[in-house]
């Protein structure tokens, strides 16, 4: 009698060969027989889209130690600690910032702080870069900053809005540097892109004058706030000295986050 069990194994191995091959085909087995994940398949004539590349800078400065002694015992007169006070954030290597303080028996006081961000995109085809520099053009818009005038056109003068509101700029009172643009204003000696925005007002018994400086460097965005208040019956504070106090900040500010 002849045995059927060679044809009937046969039989059984070429329903396992079937079976391998379906199943390959279903999870998208190469031809060489590797797999292949979700995040690399593609449908039939699409394009790969390439992720925005990654901000030039990965940390930020310490920033109490970013502005050195000399000048802030230069602009922070009296101050009891120049080690200054650091601001509270739960992501040191995304946002910093410190601020220093001094009062005098006069009444008058002076404060410096400074603030950096390093900007994250979390849209793949937005680079980082660009990220930073929409927030520091909203930021310039926030404070009605008139744009760069267009190369070979003369720039044009905006309104100020009230000093007492809080937004925008007022110029000076009166002129402090014969030639000097004191005005808010947009900066091309700083960073990437820059601006400077002053603001006076007047609150009970007192004079006090805002700067607010701010600029970017690559994916970083930096703010400087230096400001002073005096009695009504004292000098109030001048344009000219809170806005040089500032832009020396922002360029030590400046060399600290390129380093």
């Amino acid at each position: 009698m002849r045995s059927t069990r060679r044809p009937q194994v046969a039989l059984g191995a070429l329903v396992v060969a079937l079976a391998v091959g379906a199943l390959g085909a279903c999870t998208g087995g190469g031809a060489d027989g590797s797999a292949n994940d979700g995040k690399s398949a593609q449908l039939p004539g699409s394009e790969t889209v390439s992720p925005a590349p990654p901000g030039k800078y990965k940390t930020l400065p310490q920033p109490c130690a970013a502005v050195d002694l000399d000048t802030l015992k230069a602009l922070v007169p009296g101050a009891v600690d120049y080690a200054g006070t650091e601001a509270v954030t739960y992501d040191t290597d995304r946002l910093v910032g410190c601020g220093w303080q001094a009062k005098t028996p006069d009444g008058s006081s002076r404060s410096l702080r400074i603030d950096m961000e390093r900007v994250v995109s979390y849209d793949p085809a937005v680079s980082d870069e660009v990220e930073a520099k929409s927030d520091f053009d909203d930021q310039a818009v926030a404070a009605s900053i008139p744009p760069l005038p267009l190369p070979g056109t003369s720039p044009t003068t905006t309104p100020p809005t009230s000093p007492t509101t809080g937004t925008g700029g007022t110029p000076p009172a009166g002129p402090e540097d014969g030639s000097a643009d004191l005005s808010p204003r947009r900066l091309t000696n700083v960073g990437n892109a820059a601006f400077i925005n002053d603001v006076a007002s007047t609150p009970k018994g007192s004079h006090r004058r805002d700067v607010t400086l701010v600029f970017r460097t690559a994916n970083v965005v930096v703010r400087v706030r230096y400001a002073q208040s005096s009695p009504t019956d004292a000098t109030p504070p001048q344009s000219a000295d809170l806005q040089g106090g500032a832009e020396k900040v922002a360029d030590q500010l400046e060399h600290k986050v390129e380093g």
